[in-house]
Formats: structure tokens, C-alpha cells, sequence
């Protein structure tokens, strides 16, 4: 019954060298995460920049809110490599 996966044996001790190989890629995996996270954040914040361009032209918002509506739409679900596309020169902005 020694070698089943019910075994109660702690599991073997890595070595030094072991050990900073599993923290390297570790650390690779979390900074992969971070990168990827900030990208969001950024893309986020980018959407967000762009409805506040949106709602505070209250003028237009109020002349034509169906413009106004789809344009919060366009600036939610736009791919994100598209954002660069929209900008304030473009109609829905």
C-alpha cells in the first residue's frame, strides 16, 4: 500500500535549483497576469473616456438621444482593437 495515491508520505523535497525554477515561472505567470490586467484597465478606462465625451455634450444628447444611445453602444462593445478607430473627430462622438 506504499505507493497509491492515498499514501500519507510527505512529498518528495525539491532542491534549491527546483525551487527557483518553480519561482521564476512563478514570477513569469504573475507578471503575464499583471500585463494583461493593465491592458483591461487601460482599455477600460479608454471606453469609460469616451461615454464621458458622450454625456456631457448635453446638447446633442438631448437633440438626439438615439445617436447619443448607440454611440455609448459602439463605445461599450467595440472590439478592442478598434478603440483607436473611434475618436472625438467621428460622428457617434
Amino acid at each position: 500500500m506504499r505507493g497509491d495515491a492515498y499514501s500519507s508520505d510527505p512529498p518528495p523535497r525539491m532542491t534549491l535549483e527546483q525551487q527557483n525554477e518553480r519561482l521564476k515561472a512563478e514570477l513569469a505567470s504573475c507578471q503575464q497576469a499583471l500585463c494583461h490586467l493593465q491592458s483591461r484597465l487601460t482599455e477600460a478606462k479608454v471606453r469609460l473616456g469616451m461615454i464621458s465625451r458622450i454625456v456631457r455634450d448635453v446638447e446633442r444628447t438631448r437633440r438626439a438621444p438615439g445617436v447619443s444611445f448607440a454611440a455609448v453602444r459602439a463605445a461599450l462593445y467595440v472590439q478592442p482593437d478598434r478603440l483607436r478607430d473611434l475618436g472625438a473627430d467621428l460622428p457617434i462622438l
